[in-house]
């Protein structure tokens, strides 16, 4: 059952009716303003950015607002004055990132112009207003961004004909870049003194054996060290812990997958949980005390059968929830979990929250999502090393989409633009804070 689809096709993709009492949420009383910047994809396709969700946002990429600049001999080149034949690229933009230090912010972009398609990254400077693109090309699409923990690099995948390329560089303009790995798929988490990383692939080479690995990397070279599991292995991505003292990972035994947690180089590797056949998730919560973890209810599908909570040093586990899942989020000071439930023959999420001390369950309300929600949703455990849908103070979450005040029972033959929203957990009403299609909360500070 499809649950989301573009702002043109929601209503014949969704097979909704439309019903006397209005379904569809458009506006929001005022709520308490949850603390921390959100960044957010509008439905113009523009980042924009406010210092908390109750300011008016601003436009970090529209052509009046903020400086975009290119790569110029003597300098920078404000967009106004770009030959008129440049400037009739038109521009796309996605995916924003903050740096850990919510100082700068990284998105990507697609060109269409009279040269053809174009991709980027860039790095907007929240504090000078300015962007400086660090990558460009013709041919390889960006797809996903992930800061490093020193503020100053940033790793970013390529799509590219023979599968995924790991690019490295700093967060400057002219910074020269460097391939770290190429995979398909892959999946990776930097260490905090970014001298190491822990991926999961099959190596760009069809013939490849499927791996989690730990790969050194210097100024001058990389190489893999460790090899910790090899196989066919039903995850996506390896993690080191928050404190940076464990490594969890999902390795094959005897034919049965296990939730491994090992010491941070990879020794001392113990199994903490026996799992059943699907494809599993797993997530660090915020303390390095636990892990929360799920398998799909039919293999090499992105539905969850139920969220467990396992401690690392007993191994005991406990269920948050029985509901069909598609991501979940632990909040910043690893209290609540927030996850997307996908309710049987419905053609729409729910959001809810666990209370993690008392594990009762809040409902946050129905929503129909965007493609590039979606998207997060489906690659949530990559995403949650390097996004967030929480604010710093824990107590509300952010997306983008159009929520749902009612259960529809007869179809819905208009529905409006999709907004951002930021959602209260204690209940109260949500904010809406702007017409948008992907939304994130700058990171806490550890």
């Amino acid at each position: 059952m499809l649950r989301t689809s573009t702002v043109l096709l929601w209503a014949a993709a969704l097979g909704l009716a439309a019903a006397a009492a209005p379904v569809v949420q458009s506006r929001a009383a005022t709520a308490p303003v949850p603390t921390g910047a959100i960044v957010f994809v509008g439905t113009d396709n523009n980042i924009h950015y406010a210092h908390d969700a109750g300011a008016k946002p601003e436009c970090l990429t529209c052509p009046a607002q903020g400086l975009r600049v290119r790569r110029e001999t003597g300098g920078v080149l404000p967009a106004a004055y770009r030959p008129a034949e440049e400037k009739s690229e038109i521009l796309q933009y996605g995916w924003p990132t903050f740096s850990p230090d919510g100082t700068r912010i990284a998105y990507s972009s697609v060109g269409q112009g009279p040269q053809g398609q174009s991709f980027a990254v860039w790095v907007y400077d929240l504090a000078h207003r300015q962007a400086a693109q660090i990558y460009q090309s013709r041919n390889e699409h960006v797809v996903y961004i992930y800061w490093l923990a020193d503020n100053k690099h940033i790793s970013f995948l390529l799509d590219e004909q023979a599968g995924l390329s790991l690019m490295l560089c700093e967060a400057k303009e002219g910074a020269p870049l460097r391939i770290v790995m190429t995979g398909i798929p892959l999946y990776f988490d930097w260490r905090g003194t970014g001298d190491r990383l822990v991926f999961h692939t099959s190596g760009s080479d069809p013939q490849s054996t499927e791996r989690v690995g730990l790969l050194s990397v210097t100024d001058t070279n990389q190489q893999v060290d460790k090899v910790l599991s090899s196989g066919r292995t039903p995850f996506k991505t390896p993690c080191w812990s928050p404190d940076g003292k464990h490594l969890a990972y999902i390795a094959n035994y005897h034919a049965e997958s296990n939730i491994v947690v090992a010491d941070a180089n990879g020794d001392h590797v113990r199994s903490i949980v026996s799992l059943p056949v699907g494809d599993n998730s797993l997530v660090w919560s915020p303390d390095s005390r636990h892990l929360a973890y799920a398998t799909t209810v039919v293999p090499h599908e992105p539905t969850f059968h139920g969220i467990k909570l396992v401690d690392i040093q007993d191994a005991s586990s406990h269920d948050l929830t029985q509901d069909e899942v598609a991501a979940y989020f632990f909040s910043p000071d690893a209290r609540y979990l927030a996850y997307v439930g996908v309710p049987s023959e419905k053609p729409y999420y729910v959001w809810r929250v666990v209370n993690l001390k008392n594990n009762e369950t809040r409902d946050l309300g129905r929503f129909l999502s965007t493609q590039e929600e979606s998207i997060a949703y489906r690659f949530f455990e990559q995403l949650a090393l390097s996004h967030s849908i929480w604010s710093t103070n824990s107590n509300a979450i952010i997306f983008a989409g159009v929520r749902l005040l009612v259960e529809p029972d007869a179809e819905l033959q208009n529905t409006p633009p999709p907004s951002v929203w930021v959602v209260p957990i204690d209940g109260s009403n949500p904010r809406q804070v702007e017409a948008g299609v992907q939304a994130f909360y700058s990171p806490a500070q550890k």
